[in-house]
């Protein structure tokens, strides 16, 4: 008896959540209050808000809010966009629930103001991409935690978790039925969450090209409704590129120092078998290190993935090298360059220009990190020509803008203390 009432009731909840999903999926397929011609006009709206406060409706409170929004704001007709894989997706509604599959786009959703519309999302957003956690998994900065209240007062980490590096969860995203799914680029799979969930879904994402950058910010800014807020936040950035560009532009290249950039660090030595990464991993485009004035030797690479001999380092002697730190609190990998017989004889290495940068990625690529890195570096490359620039004031007021979050870069600079040593 208990078996069967257990597989009834495993039935029914199945069964909701089914017809759950049906609902959601025809709710993202029409215009609320439409009379079936795909446009609102004011007599459509104003009737069903008629009806409704009469009580003689079967639509509910939110197809009339949304219904008034869509013929206020959209001038009655389903919004398009086009999203980073060229996939036209269609609004029928305002986005009023977001679930977010990876830290770059909740990052970009938080500093455009709607962190309350964010209903789930992925381990690294809960985890230490957005705010920053140690080696042993401790928050760091405890009050910019819990300034990020999230839609129920909750903090980042305590929002449920729909995604992993390698697996999603369609199920339950289907059952929270948000109004948009803000998915990555890695994996073009757009068409299969609008599917399993019954929703709009955007597959964009960042780069290390502030264009790219640009694109990702305006893109949700439309998708949000937030097109002037996107707007503010890419001046401001493009402020900062203004900042440091406006004086290495007139360097000449000749007085550009070469750099040999290893974005993963060096924990594990020249290279990690199981990752494929460390030391000799690099970038072919950053353009935070060209920007503050270096030369980066592994421009002429191509592919997605580059992994460079140990050789050839030393063939392209580096007069500089910045090694980034992968962890807030853990080891550098200078010991490591400065220590290895093989790269002994490397300019950088002869003349002590090995320097600690900012980890560049966290499952994505951060725009804060990108942003402090291209100050910092330009410091370190021209330090004459930056002096007047205070990177603890401008990396405090990057995390003001992006988190809305006062004083985060000086807190974190006492577990990263190489930012400290050009302030």
């Amino acid at each position: 008896m208990i078996r069967n009432r257990t597989l009834l009731i495993g039935m029914i909840v199945l069964a909701c959540s089914f017809l759950s999903i049906i609902n959601a999926a025809a709710m993202y397929s029409t215009l609320p209050c439409d009379d079936g011609d795909g446009v609102l006009i004011q007599s459509e709206v104003s009737d069903a808000i008629c009806d409704y406060m009469l009580e003689d409706s079967t639509y509910s409170l939110d197809d009339v809010g949304d219904a008034a929004y869509v013929l206020t704001f959209w001038n009655g007709k389903p919004k398009t966009i086009t999203d980073g894989h060229d996939r036209e997706v269609v609004f029928y509604r305002p986005v009023e629930r977001i679930i977010t599959t990876n830290p770059d786009n909740s990052r970009i959703v938080i500093s455009l103001g709607d962190l309350n519309k964010i209903i789930a999302t992925d381990e690294c957003t809960r985890g230490g991409c957005v705010l920053p956690r140690d080696s042993n998994d401790e928050k760091l900065v405890v009050d910019a935690w819990e300034a990020l209240q999230t839609y129920d007062d909750g903090q980042l980490d305590e929002l449920p978790e729909t995604n992993t590096r390698r697996e999603i969860d369609y199920e339950t995203m289907a059952i929270l039925q948000p109004d948009v799914v803000l998915d990555t680029l890695w994996y073009n799979r757009g068409d299969l969450i609008e599917e399993k969930v019954g929703c709009p879904c955007v597959d964009i994402g960042s780069g290390f090209t502030f264009e790219e950058n640009y694109n990702q910010i305006e893109l949700l800014g439309d998708v949000l409704d937030e097109e002037e807020r996107a707007n503010e936040l890419v001046s401001f950035i493009e402020s900062k590129v203004e900042m440091i560009e406006s004086v290495t532009s007139q360097i000449d290249e000749s007085e550009k120092p070469t750099v040999y950039f290893a974005p993963r660090g060096a924990k594990k030595g020249f290279y990690d078998a199981v990752e494929g990464r460390d030391f000799t991993r690099t970038e072919a485009v950053y353009e935070p290190l060209t920007i503050a004035g270096g030369i980066n030797l592994a421009e002429e690479c191509t592919g997605e993935e580059i992994n460079v001999a140990p050789e050839q380092i030393v063939v392209w002697k580096p007069d500089v090298i910045f090694v980034a730190k992968s962890t807030w609190d853990g080891e550098s990998g200078v010991d490591f360059v400065m220590e290895t017989p093989e790269l002994s004889e490397i300019p950088a290495v002869k003349n002590d220009q090995i320097y600690d940068c900012f980890y560049p990625y966290c499952r994505g690529r951060p725009i804060d990190r990108t942003l402090f890195n291209m100050i910092y570096m330009a410091k370190r490359l021209h330090p004459e020509e930056f002096s007047d620039i205070d990177l603890e004031a401008e990396g405090n007021e990057i995390y003001k803008e992006l988190l809305g979050v006062d004083g985060v870069f000086t807190e974190l600079a006492e577990y990263q203390t190489f930012a400290k040593e050009v302030y």
